[in-house]
């Protein structure tokens, strides 16, 4: 499993989408990461994370960051946000894993503590340190990406949701969130209230389901509708 395990400025992740728009290699991520201020060693693992999210892929995450990079000419510099979490929730499981525990507690209490959010998480894994000290470089990553904050006292709380404007946006982020989680199909209103989606609101681009080719609406033995990526583009 691709661990989540350095810490990462919003403004690393623009530079890294950035360099890749423009078709630069790689390679500079490291010596720009050295520029500004990591050390030699840091800046190579701060940079495999990077390149984890906007170069490297495998499988599915190849077309899905491709319709990433083709949708940044047309939504506004703020939403990229959108983008940078979706590509984190299927190249890096434990950030998804972390990102929908975090969003079904703060759903239920409206705040969650670190602590909290490292245990839940360890339950599932033998690697304890390893798992920790990347969870907690995660909660560090959504805090300076403004998604969460803090009144100290290591309680944190979700911002107020960003609302998607964009229905090519919307439905770009409903793959991800299909391609991140292991179910083959959701229903519809779990994907519109997803708890990895927290910092977003969907509730409004629910057309954006019905509307796009790559995703489709049936009814499950219940009636109810539920929603799965089309075969072709799996």
């Amino acid at each position: 499993m691709t661990i989540f395990d350095r810490f990462i400025r919003y403004e690393w992740a623009e530079y890294a989408l950035e360099t890749t728009l423009q078709n630069q290699s790689s390679k500079k991520l490291k010596t720009w990461l050295e520029d500004q201020g990591l050390g030699s060693e840091s800046a190579r693992r701060t940079s495999n994370v990077l390149c984890n999210l906007w170069f490297e892929s495998e499988d599915q995450s190849v077309s899905l960051r491709q319709k990433a990079l083709n949708l940044c000419s047309s939504i506004e510099e703020n939403e990229r946000v959108v983008l940078h979490w979706g590509m984190a929730l299927v190249r890096f499981p434990l950030f998804c894993q972390t990102a929908g525990v975090i969003g079904r507690i703060v759903r239920l209490q409206g705040e969650f503590k670190k602590a909290e959010i490292i245990y839940r998480i360890l339950e599932k894994y033998s690697n304890q340190t390893t798992v920790k000290r990347a969870v907690e470089r995660v909660i560090q990553t959504m805090l300076d990406w403004k998604v969460v904050h803090t009144k100290g006292n290591n309680t944190f709380f979700p911002s107020l949701p960003r609302r998607i404007q964009s229905p090519q946006l919307a439905e770009w982020f409903f793959q991800a969130l299909l391609l991140a989680n292991p179910e083959k199909y959701w229903l519809v209103e779990d994907i519109l209230r997803s708890n990895e989606g927290f910092p977003f609101e969907l509730s409004s681009q629910r057309q954006a389901l019905y509307t796009s080719y790559a995703l489709s609406i049936q009814r499950d033995s219940f009636g109810e509708e539920i929603v799965g990526l089309r075969a072709e583009v799996l």
